[in-house]
């Protein structure tokens, strides 16, 4: 498979080669017993006490931990420019969408040289698919996203409402919610960022580009997909939802005048609910996603990042020992579970007990198997593109017009453009 161009692939192999000889020859350690040093940029809240506890454990490596802001408010053009400066730090927090734009500039070193069936082993299969391209691996991966539906448990009794298994009887529990208390909605739509929608499109199970012919065929508007944008789109126009922003002020005040009442989000997302709402403790449950068909068992993920070494890290081997350990250490993962950075996707962090413990916010409910579940069911095959960010910004853009299928369409062309702008073949 030769998703990417040739003038592209020849640099990383030969990369990846340069790195392991180097390695060999002893250019991966420091000078005698001086340990090596390594640069982490990274945005995830608690990651600094995660190196904290790295560096105090290890003497021949240490961690520098530089807080860049979140990918989508500079961290990842930041990054960029380091690599084509030469001045890059080793390591990088980085999203799983964003991974293919770093690739396609040669920016990412692959990690296959220092990674043993053991290290595979430890993770989720399904998240080293989304760090893997052309057999190669740009990533450790560190959190995904598995989604669930958040509700309100003593609205829904109060309104005699159950809760919904399927995505028609959640359209009916939102009429129900409107008749109840009109100023009530069961969701928020996030008209102005599309990427909910995409994971919500992925639970369809039609990835939006397949790429084993060899190039980027674009299957944005599978029947598939058509059908959950055309289910929000009447959702939106027969006003069962809000239209508006979601994870800001008018959103955590919504949740916290109990104005939403069953909300589809990642499992990351309870701590900043039960930060931003804490007068609802308590008053909350999850349940998996509704489904498409009755009893159905696909679930969807939103959100996720890896660590990955970027172009001119000249300790690749001593930068996958820290990558490998910040994400999956029991000490390190715990830490980082804390701050709500994502579900694990070590293997052993599954059964953290951070995870399994009552959760207050929830009202004592376990979802630990809840949430394995839901990510062992995310939908496999799905392969991000190089010119994400710009497909969610025009989705995004044309989402607000209110026309979702039409918005799909024409981000589709757009993106298949600029994809073969990129040298890239695309269809």
């Amino acid at each position: 498979m030769n998703i990417w161009p040739s003038r592209l692939r020849s640099p990383l192999l030969s990369l990846a080669v340069v790195m392991l000889l180097v390695t060999a020859c002893g250019g991966g350690g420091g000078s005698g017993n001086e340990p090596v040093h390594l640069k982490f940029w990274a945005w995830v809240p608690g990651m600094d006490k995660a190196v904290d506890l790295f560096n105090r454990t290890h003497n021949d490596i240490q961690v520098t931990l530089d807080n860049v802001p979140s990918g989508s408010r500079g961290g990842y053009a930041k990054m960029h420019a380091a690599v084509q400066a030469g001045d890059a730090p080793c390591l990088a927090q980085m999203e799983f969408q964003e991974m293919p734009a770093f690739l396609l500039n040669g920016e990412l070193v692959d990690l296959n040289p220092y990674l043993t069936p053991k290290d595979r082993a430890d993770f989720q299969e399904n998240a080293w698919e989304l760090v893997s391209f052309e057999g190669g691996t740009y990533a450790v991966p560190q959190a995904t996203g598995p989604m669930a539906l958040y509700y309100r448990e003593d609205l829904l009794k109060k309104w005699g409402i159950e809760v919904p298994k399927t995505w028609q009887e959640y359209r009916d529990a939102a009429a129900k919610i409107r008749k109840a208390d009109p100023g009530a909605y069961i969701t928020m739509f996030p008209a102005n960022d599309a990427s909910p929608f995409i994971s919500l499109a992925w639970q369809g199970g039609t990835p939006w580009f397949d790429t084993r012919s060899g190039r980027w065929q674009a299957r944005m508007t599978s029947p598939e997909t058509l059908k959950v944008a055309e289910f929000w789109q009447g959702m939106v126009k027969d006003d069962l939802v809000k239209v508006g922003p979601q994870f800001t002020p008018s959103w955590y005040k919504d949740l916290a005048s109990s104005k939403l009442v069953a909300v589809p989000v990642a499992q990351w997302a309870e701590a900043i609910m039960a930060a931003n709402a804490p007068t609802t403790a308590g008053k909350w449950r999850a349940a998996p996603l509704p489904q498409w068909e009755a009893g159905g068992k696909a679930s969807a993920s939103n959100g996720g990042s890896s660590t990955a070494l970027l172009r001119g890290c000249e300790h690749p081997r001593e930068a996958v020992e820290f990558a490998l350990w910040v994400n999956r250490d029991p000490g390190s993962v715990n830490t980082l579970i804390q701050t709500g950075y994502g579900w694990p996707a070590a293997i052993s962090g599954m059964s953290n007990p951070a995870l399994t413990k009552p959760s207050e916010f929830l009202g004592g409910q376990q979802t630990a198997q809840l949430f394995t579940d839901s990510s062992s069911q995310v939908p496999r095959g799905w392969s991000w593109w190089p010119t994400y960010d710009s497909t969610v910004k025009a989705l995004s853009d044309r989402f607000e017009q209110g026309d979702l299928v039409e918005a799909l369409r024409q981000a589709q062309t757009q993106t298949v453009e600029e994809i073969r702008a990129k040298g890239l073949r695309a269809e």
